[in-house]
């Protein structure tokens, strides 16, 4: 027997909740660590974004998943990360920005790399994969941004993670990816995994 949906409801299919979105956002992550694709990269943004921004409201209210996703509560440099989602999702969903002016001002991202093209962030990050360059000073590989991700949401829905202590690992990871401040020697230990 199916599901007579309420007003408010959305028509799924297996997923009720943000957990069971994050169970999908681990499948997306284990097809994209296999070949840092494009379409697999599409799917596990898109997922990403909708986690973080939509699926809170499956959440119960003292839920420490919805507290850890307050958008008011986080570091502004995981607010930084999460937006480079949402542009990686909705210029990948919808394609052209909003005409308005507004859109494009907020607009964190600035260039799209290939992969393939030298420059000097790949040079410099010894990688060969797609990366956006946000804000002149910011370079995300997609698989550097994949891994500060997902680093992003085990932590969210760890229940034993405490919420007002984000991490340091994850915070290391994001501040690797600012070019000007960047420290010379080894990587963050998320930003080396594959």
């Amino acid at each position: 027997m199916g599901k007579k949906l309420q007003p408010n409801d959305g028509a799924v299919f297996g997923i009720s909740n943000s957990l069971g979105l994050f169970e999908k956002l681990k499948y997306d992550s284990t097809n994209l660590r296999k070949n840092w694709n494009d379409y697999d990269a599409f799917n596990f943004f898109v997922t990403s974004w909708h986690l973080y921004h939509d699926w809170t409201k499956s959440d119960s209210l003292r839920a420490l998943s919805r507290v850890k996703r307050d958008s008011n509560k986080l570091p502004k440099e995981i607010k930084l990360v999460l937006n480079v989602v949402k542009e990686l999702a909705n210029g990948s969903k919808h394609f052209l920005l909003n005409q308005s002016q507004k859109s494009t001002e907020k607009r964190k991202i600035m260039e799209v790399h290939e992969g393939i093209e030298a420059n000097p962030y790949s040079y410099f990050f010894h990688e060969d994969i797609p990366a956006v360059s946000v804000d002149e000073h910011w370079y995300f590989s997609i698989r550097v941004l994949h891994n500060i991700i997902i680093s992003y949401f085990d932590w969210v829905f760890d229940d034993s993670a405490d919420a007002t202590n984000f991490p340091n690992h994850i915070m290391e990871a994001i501040l690797y990816c600012h070019v000007p401040s960047r420290k010379v020697g080894r990587p963050p230990e998320i930003c080396c995994q594959n």
